[in-house]
């Protein structure tokens, strides 16, 4: 073991300095770090806005929001990023996600380079790469189906199984990364905080990675993305994924991705559910649509706020400008896993739901609007600052 850690170590130490120098020489001489227009300072919002943005591979609109964010907290800026990069852009552009590891943490690094000009860099980067969701699709399908939940549960009980489990070609992959996730250590969200549910073995995982011999780049991103809620763990086996594809990674374009329309500056679906103003004009959507309400309630939704969270994000939020496809039916279990946590698990009636729901975009973005003005009115009332 000693000889495996000592090698490693050895080598994230190179890629470490590979990373950063590449980084370093490849920032254009003229990178914009001027915003074209000033943007409200609320961090979630503009957090929002940014994964968007990335996403969509809006170049000149996430420059703007990531000089705005970075203004707002550095620190979390550069955190917020490196779950992006693995969240939505992963496989499709691996080397970006590593550079990202490798310098987000990393703040005499960052203000020798100039921590703004650095950050930008980063941001273009992603925005410009291609995309794949598939290591938090697979985190996403663990974390709701409930054979994945009932799995986690017996396997706590049987430590000793845990890194053969994550090394076992014969067992379903979502069982090798449940597996390899209570390996990594894994931290839940509860209504008072965050609970320690197991403590990461840096031993064992190291022990799976050097056993499985990803590309080079992927063991870094997976060994230096700690603390991504289990997302560079995932990576890992999105990579076996891809490698076991029985079909080419295929670059879809999304052509709409480029359409949405700005309220205070920033693209509408920024306002999503997880920022003040998103989560109020959900609630004012589904208030005033008493229809949309009624085919939710008939479709089985236990809970139609959150249902409608999720068929926005499948609609609009998480669209991506160039997708490599080559794990459509992880994605689609993924979704499928998402919304029957709340009661809706026939396909057609949740399909019938999101195409209802792309012809509702101008009453929701209207929502977004009245939602934005109130949220204004309100922080300028009470004083807060973002």
């Amino acid at each position: 073991m000693a000889r495996i850690a000592s090698t490693f170590t050895a080598l994230l130490r190179t890629q470490d300095s590979e990373l950063i120098q590449g980084l370093a020489e490849s920032i254009p001489r003229g990178l914009r770090l001027v915003p074209r227009k000033l943007l409200y300072p609320d961090r979630w919002l503009l957090a929002s806005a940014l994964q968007k943005c990335i996403r969509r591979g809006l170049h000149a609109e996430v420059t703007d929001v990531a000089i705005a964010l970075h203004a707002v907290d550095a620190e979390y800026a550069w955190r917020r990023l490196r779950v992006i990069a693995l969240e939505d852009v992963g496989m499709g552009d691996v080397e970006a996600v590593a550079t990202v590891m490798a310098v987000a943490g990393k703040r005499k690094v960052r203000e020798s380079l100039g921590d703004l000009r650095l950050y930008v860099a980063n941001v273009q980067m992603l925005a410009v790469g291609l995309k794949d969701r598939t290591a938090c699709d697979l985190i996403s399908w663990i974390g709701c189906a409930p054979e994945a939940i009932d799995f986690r549960a017996k396997l706590l009980e049987q430590p000793a199984r845990w890194e053969s489990l994550a090394l076992d070609n014969d067992v379903p992959i979502w069982q090798r990364v449940v597996a390899l996730e209570l390996l990594a250590g894994v931290t839940l969200r509860t209504g008072g905080g965050y609970r320690t549910l197991t403590r990461a073995d840096p031993e064992a995982v190291l022990r799976v990675v050097e056993a499985l011999k990803p590309h080079p780049l992927v063991a870094f991103a997976v060994l230096r993305g700690k603390g991504t809620e289990s997302l560079n763990v995932a990576l890992l086996f999105a990579h076996l994924v891809r490698q076991a594809a029985d079909r080419c990674p295929v670059i879809a374009h999304e052509e709409e991705v480029q359409g949405s329309p700005c309220i205070g500056g920033l693209i509408a679906p920024s306002f999503c559910m997880y920022t003040r103003a998103g989560l109020r004009a959900l609630r004012l959507f589904l208030h005033r649509d008493v229809e949309f309400r009624g085919v939710l309630s008939r479709a089985g939704a236990t809970d139609a706020f959150k249902a409608l969270g999720l068929l926005l994000f499948q609609v609009e939020s998480g669209l991506l400008d160039r997708i490599e496809d080559y794990a459509p039916k992880v994605r689609i279990d993924a979704e499928r896993a998402e919304l029957a946590q709340f009661g809706m698990t026939d396909d057609a009636a949740c399909a019938a739901l999101r195409m209802m729901l792309k012809n509702r975009l101008p009453m929701l973005n209207k929502a977004r609007r009245a939602a934005w003005k109130t949220y204004l009115v309100e922080t300028k009332l009470s004083g807060e600052s973002a």
